[in-house]
């Protein structure tokens, strides 16, 4: 028989952070038996899969708990790694989410915190690279690495994530040699003049004056654009309101997702608990995952924008632009 309880499921110290960011929601639990999928909920949310002595195996997420976690028993059916991770489970917990961004970001956030013994296993970004543009006195955007640390402010445009500076550079030399870009006006090839790579006709003439600095400009911009990690748009931390007109029982009308300069602080069900949540202090991670979820619903329209601690609605900039 299914029982509520309170938000469980962290273990370690190493994740102690990430607990006191995460909301206490509430859940159900389930102990599997004949009529378990009679138990399961038919609402949005995060699942998890408990084995022996409370191991935890498995965190998904659905609209639709119940369909979700019977493709799980019919997928284990078929001998092989998921067929010996179902035959482990003995209690089911759902966490109930008002839709499909809030059980995207909370499974994120939870697979990557609690470290389930079936899910891929996914790091938290620690020190990498990244670009940003400097404008040189010609007039040519410039790359230059800098370091990229995921507990700062993002506070300007960052291009790309690389593991060393060596990965920097050859991005750089792939992007030049694909889009025709020019080396020398990128700041990588120092020198005067017409370009080496111009004399095999891999530039399209920028360092010869045949390329103005905003063409050139332009297509850089166009092709680092699929990496770009946009500056946070906004003054202060937001809630992002999520709604359900027809929820369950026991799913939550409204729910607030909490996002600081990117980093996902956690979920609640009143604007109240957002502002109460933005205030406990620890150290806000950026997580690549995260961001496109939310730059996602944020170009879609798909949440109202409030401020996290007024609760006042904010003007979306992100609305339309771009699909993810």
């Amino acid at each position: 028989m299914p029982t509520k309880a309170g938000r469980a499921g962290f273990y370690g110290p190493q994740r102690a952070i990430i607990v006191a960011m995460m909301p206490e929601l509430e859940h159900i639990a389930i102990t599997v038996s004949d009529n378990v999928y009679d138990a399961l909920p038919r609402f949005s949310g995060v699942y998890r899969f408990y084995g022996e002595d409370n191991a935890l195996l498995y965190i998904g997420k659905s609209v639709d708990i119940r369909a979700r976690v019977q493709a799980h028993y019919q997928e284990g059916r078929t001998p092989g790694r998921h067929q010996r991770m179902m035959q482990q489970v003995q209690r089911i917990d759902c966490t109930a989410t008002a839709g499909e961004i809030g059980a995207l970001l909370i499974e994120n956030a939870a697979i990557k915190a609690e470290v389930p013994l079936y899910n891929r296993r996914q790091r938290r970004l620690r020190k990498l690279w990244t670009l940003h543009l400097q404008q040189g006195q010609d007039g040519f955007l410039k790359p230059v690495a800098a370091d990229f640390t995921p507990e700062s402010e993002r506070r300007v445009d960052s291009y790309g994530l690389y593991s060393n500076k060596k990965h920097v550079d050859s991005s750089l030399q792939r992007h030049a040699r694909d889009h025709g870009l020019c080396l020398r006006m990128l700041g990588v090839d120092k020198g005067r003049g017409p370009c080496f790579q111009y004399q095999l006709q891999r530039c399209d003439g920028a360092c010869a004056g045949q390329e103005s600095p905003e063409d050139h400009n332009a297509r850089l911009l166009s092709a680092l654009d699929r990496d770009r990690i946009a500056a946070w748009p906004f003054t202060g931390p937001l809630a992002l309101a999520e709604t359900n007109i027809r929820p369950w029982e026991d799913q939550p009308a409204a729910q607030y997702h909490v996002i600081d300069h990117w980093s996902y602080v956690g979920s609640v069900n009143s604007i109240s608990d957002a502002a109460s949540l933005i205030e406990i202090q620890g150290t806000r991670f950026f997580d690549r995952d995260a961001y496109r979820l939310l730059l996602s619903a944020l170009r879609q329209g798909k949440v109202t924008v409030m401020d996290a601690r007024s609760g006042e609605t904010v003007d979306n900039p992100l609305l339309g632009r771009g699909a993810n």
